[in-house]
């Protein structure tokens, strides 16, 4: 438990190994750290979850071996924009589908799901795209900006808009459940 969070907030505070690594070793060098600590997260899935996180571990560690092998300071850059992406391309083709993202995971943790609770799932998967998006979208322009920014964004504030963004979801979702007669689900 102690190890898969430490591992989590490496890979979490990447913005920052890049940020202080980039004057000290070789972009190449970073991008295979990143890859190392990638191929550990991944390894240490759950049996029951790797079918689900392959694909996603798969992209990530090829993209990080990409760049160690590059040695790219640009596709270091573009890690964060990399993840926005796949997690769209997660979020949003799932709305093409009769259960979304979100619903799916709710309903394979054995949860019965009312039907007004789907319609608020669907959106909330809807949101979530939405979100990535524009994360990813930002994340991209700050490939061009100061070094400093790019840190800023990818680092911090985008943690805390993602953090916002729950916090402000929990507190509608108690509104959303007195007003709809919902218990707990």
């Amino acid at each position: 438990m102690v190890f898969r969070l430490s591992l989590a907030t490496l890979i979490a505070l990447y913005p920052f190994i890049v940020f202080l690594g980039i004057d000290v070793l070789p972009p190449g060098i970073i991008g295979l750290i990143l890859a190392l600590l990638l191929l550990v997260r991944f390894g240490l899935v759950r049996p029951g979850e790797r079918v689900a996180t392959l694909p996603v571990g798969v992209i990530l560690v090829a993209y990080a071996v990409g760049t160690a092998l590059t040695g790219s300071t640009l596709l270091l850059l573009f890690y964060p924009v990399v993840v926005n992406a796949i997690f769209l391309v997660l979020f949003a083709a799932s709305l093409l589908d009769d259960e979304p993202l979100l619903l799916r995971i709710i309903r394979a943790r054995g949860t019965v799901v009312s039907p007004i609770g789907v319609i608020y799932l669907r959106r909330l998967t809807a949101i979530w795209a939405g979100f990535f998006l524009i994360n990813g979208a930002i994340a991209a322009w700050t490939t061009t900006a100061d070094l400093r920014v790019w840190t800023l964004y990818n680092g911090l504030i985008s943690y805390l808009v993602v953090a916002a963004l729950i916090l402000g979801e929990l507190l509608f979702r108690r509104h959303y459940k007195k007003r709809h007669d919902i218990s707990d689900e």
